[in-house]
């Protein structure tokens, strides 16, 4: 297994419990986990610490995770964070809008432990660089 013990994530979901089940699952992997309730929350987060992954909700009143995604990508200092989308909206429509926002990725809720692993894996996974920088 991974450990992700020089790794901060920054968790974004205005429903507390499900900031504590991704914190959990994430502390498990090694990660320290900041959390914002919305994404102006976020965005202050962002403002405040170094992150190197983002897990956001998509409805949050104030900033949703669509606008928040969008408010990431145009700042060229965060521009290289991967985000994950997260939510129960799981039509093929808002995992569409989603990754248009700026989103690297889409996990439906409820959380799958295996599945958050898994996708993890593939954002910090940076060997396919490789093969176009020969």
């Amino acid at each position: 297994m991974e450990n992700y013990q020089d790794k901060v994530a920054l968790v974004i979901d205005d429903f507390p419990s499900m900031r504590l089940i991704l914190k959990e699952n994430l502390e498990k992997l090694g990660f320290t986990v900041l959390e914002g309730e919305n994404g102006l929350e976020g965005m202050e987060r962002l403002e405040q610490n170094p992150v190197d992954i983002i897990f956001t909700d998509i409805v949050m009143p104030q900033m949703d995770g669509f606008d928040f995604c969008d408010s990431v990508r145009k700042r060229p200092q965060w521009f290289h964070i991967p985000i994950v989308v997260m939510s129960t909206l799981s039509d093929s429509k808002y995992t569409f809008k989603a990754l248009k926002m700026g989103a690297d990725d889409f996990i439906a809720k409820p959380i799958v432990p295996q599945l958050l692993t898994k996708v993890i894996q593939r954002l910090f996974d940076h060997e396919w660089e490789k093969i176009f920088q020969n």
